[in-house]
């Protein structure tokens, strides 16, 4: 079908309907417990709300515990233009078996994928799912915006060059077109109307709030930092882009009065790095009067920190902070590309403690090339450290990250025989393990260093404490048993 009869065959579905759905997609994973409205997509659906003719569907098949069966069985009621997903590495096995199945009953829908997964491995995901039109790499709002409007006008084959992050197919190429950057002012907050955020859990984030009435939030876009393990930068960029802070303290106000939360988890990956920015934040909350709790369980750099910005995160009403201090051997960390001194470390965290903030950090082990040694060097190094709590995850080489590629390149990876579905801390089954420390071998460190590190009277008082609500006695009780399940 060509590009005139593509516009005829719309102008005629137009007639009957007017208005074409979008539906935007997440999975639901059972290796992943944590259930946050996805303002990633909430910001894509406010995109797509400036197309005239466009209804936006969201499904968030987690929240709504929807199946395979009856996920096709609403798209098929919905009769969408465009599905489009947003995929985690841990989802890639089922959307590759959604996508035939889909494909099949809604022959003329558009599918697109986009999120960390398919922005690691954009050709590949490509090129290996022949069921699959489109893949977003990066930041999507601009261009499944201007993309849902050519499908809108039966252009599926012409004008693709001038999208940004689009990934398609021309003849028996695949075409990566050029990356770029949003303006994060473009569009404003997430269509909150569509992520329905009062029908998510207390618990999103960990196991421990303040409140029982949480929301995430997101005030900047990007990070410069070149960490060996992470592919964040895919997804976000290099360059930080701040919002406005009078439109972050807009949405703020509008999700308290609409909603009544109470709590806001910051997403941001570097909320502290410029410094005037933390200070401007904290000086309008006061400014207006509000008054409200804030976690950082994304976490925040322990070298961007200084006591003006943690008295700063203190008066705001901040009560929690991530940190990725990630291991405690110094080789470890030289080739994570981390070169933290360990007791500049301790004064970080002493600095937050200070000022009465709980400090969670985590701990990657079994990182490429480690051996035995460096495990008990992190885990000695998690003891001495004065945390209120410690993740030790086993690592995961992200696609797309530096340490992926050195691993493909090596052989220890190969991208034809990885389980993904396995691609996550949580499950019983380890996606990767350096060559010098079995599977097994790595199960029994992990679990020993949570044990180590909870059943110190300290630390398990200090818990004790902080189930102030049921539904956190029973969040901790399930992470307690996935912990023990790893063994």
């Amino acid at each position: 079908m060509n590009d005139k009869e593509n516009q005829e065959s719309i102008a005629k579905h137009g007639a009957a309907q007017t208005r074409h759905r979008v539906v935007l997609i997440r999975l639901a994973n059972p290796n992943i417990n944590l259930v946050t409205p996805p303002i990633g997509i909430g910001y894509i659906l406010k995109a797509l709300t400036g197309i005239s003719d466009i209804e936006p569907v969201f499904l968030d098949c987690k929240l709504k515990k929807i199946d395979n069966d009856s996920l096709i069985d609403q798209l098929i009621s919905l009769k969408p233009l465009i599905v489009g997903f947003q995929l985690f590495s841990a989802d890639y096995p089922q959307f590759k078996k959604l996508l035939p199945s889909i494909k099949q009953k809604l022959p003329q829908c558009k599918i697109v994928a986009g999120g960390p997964h398919v922005s690691g491995l954009p050709s590949y995901t490509l090129r290996t799912n022949p069921d699959l039109d489109y893949v977003i790499a990066g930041e999507a709002e601009e261009a499944f915006h201007l993309l849902v409007k050519s499908i809108q006008k039966g252009y599926y084959n012409t004008g693709l060059e001038q999208i940004p992050n689009l990934v398609y197919r021309q003849d028996t190429s695949i075409i990566e077109n050029p990356k770029k950057w949003i303006d994060v002012h473009k569009f404003g907050p997430p269509a909150w109307k569509y992520l329905k955020p009062e029908e998510y859990p207390a618990i999103q984030h960990g196991t421990f709030h303040k409140s029982n009435r949480v929301v995430p939030i997101l005030t900047s876009r990007g990070c410069p930092y070149g960490c060996t393990f992470c592919s964040g930068h895919l997804v976000t960029g290099k360059k930080i882009r701040l919002r406005h802070v009078s439109s972050v303290i807009d949405e703020i106000e509008w999700l308290i009065n609409t909603y009544g939360f109470k709590e806001f988890i910051v997403e941001d990956e570097n909320f502290t790095f410029y410094k005037s920015h933390v200070i401007e934040f904290a000086d309008e909350l006061q400014r207006r009067n509000i008054h409200c709790w804030f976690s950082f369980p994304n976490g925040i750099r322990l070298d961007k920190l200084d006591e003006e910005i943690v008295s700063r995160l203190a008066s705001m009403g901040t009560y929690m902070v991530c940190v990725g201090i990630e291991s405690g051997s110094k080789e470890t960390m030289k080739k994570m590309g981390k070169n933290w001194d360990q007791e500049f470390v301790r004064n970080r965290i002493l600095l937050l403690k200070q000022y009465g903030i709980i400090v969670n950090a985590s701990f990657i082990m079994g990182y490429r090339d480690e051996t035995p040694d460096d495990i008990r060097q992190t885990i000695d190094f998690s003891l001495s450290l004065p945390i209120d709590t410690a993740y030790f995850g086993n690592y995961l080489p992200l696609p797309g990250s530096e340490d992926f590629e050195i691993l493909i390149q090596s052989g220890e990876l190969s991208l034809d025989s990885i389980q993904w579905q396995n691609y996550n801390s949580y499950a019983g089954v380890f996606p990767y393990h350096p060559r010098k420390i079995t599977e097994q071998q790595l199960k029994k460190a992990i679990k020993k260093a949570t044990l180590r590190f909870y059943l110190r009277p300290r630390i398990a008082f200090n818990i004790l404490r902080r189930m102030t609500h049921f539904v956190f006695f029973k969040s901790f009780l399930s992470r307690l048993y996935g912990i023990l399940l790893r063994s």
